[in-house]
């Protein structure tokens, strides 16, 4: 079940600010049908140009009594002529009695100078990471800010990014699928036109190679990740909507407008 939150967590957490740059709280809820199965919440504070971002995810309801999981991450960004860049990422999860930590740090040249990770990779577990794979990458919260703002400039979201996590090595590709009315169903929900995006990610190491959550392997994988951009509130660009197709059926993310706050 953590996996799966974490497919959700890199959705939510990783994709949310404007394209004005407002400081701007986010607060999501994830569901499965009618149950509870987590809460996430995003801080950004903007400077001129640089960016902290907070990022929180915990289970909650029915869920959290049988697998509890929390995840915690920070990141510093800095703002230069290509786009967000990565200056700093912490992250954290804990699962059950089991945590994992991972701190990076890039020069000016996108290129990872120091990293530490808590416990270290299990070679006879995951896929290995070589020096050359943390050459000119991203973190996750800078690539989907450059696609924010490539949305904003193009309306569309078919875009490519290189990203490392501090455990992972991965290629983000995202395309448009179309449009869509979206009806408020909830309280607090979004409605209104929507930019329908799919999300793909493609390992490239530090993967658990027993993984069910490998993607790559099939064509027909494309779209299982839908992220769904609109314009609450100020008018600026934020996902209001994640569906992620697990093996348990359709988990969703969605936006709560009642908590969420543009400075």
């Amino acid at each position: 079940m953590h996996r799966l939150f974490l497919a959700i967590l890199f959705s939510l957490c990783a994709s949310a600010a404007a394209a004005s740059y407002q400081s701007t709280k986010l607060v999501y809820t994830v569901s499965w049908g009618n149950i509870l199965l987590a809460k996430s919440q995003l801080d950004y504070q903007f400077g001129k140009d640089d960016a902290r971002i907070s990022a929180s995810v915990d289970s909650d309801g029915f869920i959290a009594f049988f697998s509890g999981f929390q995840s915690r991450a920070k990141a510093d960004l800095v703002l230069k002529d290509a786009g967000w860049t990565p200056k700093t990422l912490f992250m954290e999860r804990i699962s059950g009695r089991k945590k994992v930590q991972s701190r990076v740090a890039w020069d000016d040249d996108s290129n990872v100078s120091t990293e530490s990770q808590m416990p270290e990779l299990d070679l006879d577990e995951v896929y290995p990471l070589t020096a050359q794979m943390r050459v000119n990458v991203l973190d996750p919260y800078s690539a989907v800010l450059r696609l924010i703002r490539h949305i904003e400039a193009t309306g569309d979201c078919t875009e490519s990014y290189e990203i490392y996590d501090g455990r992972r090595r991965n290629r983000l590709h995202f395309k448009t699928l179309g449009t869509a009315d979206l009806t408020k169903k909830r309280p607090g929900e979004f409605a209104g036109d929507a930019l329908i995006c799919s999300l793909k990610f493609e390992p490239i190491g530090g993967h658990q190679i027993d993984s069910k959550w490998r993607s790559g392997e099939k064509d027909d994988d494309d779209d299982r990740i839908k992220m769904f951009f609109g314009r609450p509130l100020q008018g600026q660009i934020v996902p209001v909507r994640v569906e992620v197709d697990s093996w348990i059926g359709t988990v969703v993310g969605r936006l709560d407008l009642r908590k969420m706050t543009v400075q």
